[in-house]
């Protein structure tokens, strides 16, 4: 798979990843360490913007400049960053202009790696592959977050309807005693 083949599979994968979920799961924050779905998919987005296009695709401008400080994470030397246990407050920008703002990064993402005569490309395409990897890490955040939030949820909601535990078992806190050992089946 070349590398814009693997771009493209990634960034639809995130997409993917959202599709059971509502417009009020892209934006719940249960906890200071949990980032809401919406701020996932932006950050992704952030990343290859700041420190792909902008630095290698010179006609490139962002949709809105105001994102460079709302989705940066922990990059100091990039510049200011809302702050983190604050990300579930913000309503705006909307889930519909997240994912119109990804897709404008990821239209722009695969124009660059196509211009063959990039005198960067080798950089261009190493650090593509760290956003792909990034990406690929905040796939994993974005699921780990969203479980904490279901689990916060009296009403016990599950991310992929159908697939539902008893609720005897959901909230149980109580230590289980087993004997120790391998086990066959």
């Amino acid at each position: 798979m070349n590398i814009v083949d693997q771009l493209q599979h990634v960034r639809a994968k995130s997409l993917e990843l959202c599709r059971p979920l509502s417009t009020e799961d892209y934006v719940v924050q249960t906890s200071p360490d949990v980032s809401p779905a919406k701020w996932h998919l932006a950050h992704t987005s952030w990343f290859f913007e700041t420190f792909l296009l902008k630095p290698y695709s010179p006609g490139y401008r962002s949709p809105n400049p105001r994102f460079s400080e709302l989705f940066n994470s922990y990059y100091n030397t990039v510049g200011p960053q809302f702050a983190r246990p604050h990300r579930g407050t913000l309503s705006r920008p909307t889930v519909d202009e997240v994912v119109a703002y990804r897709t404008v990064v990821t239209e722009a993402m695969v124009n660059l790696l196509q211009l063959a005569s990039h005198n960067k490309m080798e950089e261009i395409q190493r650090r593509t592959t760290l956003g792909i990897h990034h990406e690929q890490q905040h796939q994993e955040l974005m699921l780990t977050d969203l479980k904490h939030c279901f689990g916060h949820n009296p009403l016990l909601p599950a991310y992929r309807p159908g697939v539902t535990l008893p609720k005897s078992t959901v909230r149980t806190k109580a230590w289980v005693h087993f004997d120790g050992g391998l086990i066959e089946q």
